[in-house]
């Protein structure tokens, strides 16, 4: 089973290598207050695609089952939970039916 904080451990990482390649020191340096979409966020539409891509393979490491982030629950929030990293920590928290803690 994967905890939260793994899941929050896995989007850092991901998000420092996208900071890395992409020559961004605010996702080398992400936060859980990280903006990932809208204003003011370091990362566009096609880095946001290639983190949750990512994310899906890492979670399907992690976990062993294939993991869909973008689908009509994801969608439908009035809260993105690609806004801010924390957002989609808690999304993956529910997505994967773990423990918060």
């Amino acid at each position: 089973m994967i905890t939260r904080a793994q899941i929050l451990t896995l989007i850092l990482n991901r998000l420092k290598m996208l900071g890395e390649e992409l020559h961004k020191p605010a996702l080398v340096q992400a936060t859980e207050q990280t903006r990932l979409f809208g204003d003011k966020a370091d990362l566009d539409s096609m880095g946001l695609v290639t983190l949750i891509a990512d994310l899906e393979y890492d979670l399907q490491q992690h976990v062993g089952r294939s993991v869909s982030l973008v689908d009509e629950k994801a969608m439908s929030r009035l809260t993105s939970p690609f806004r801010r990293v924390d957002y989609l920590a808690d999304y993956l928290v529910e997505l994967l039916n773990v423990p918060k803690s």
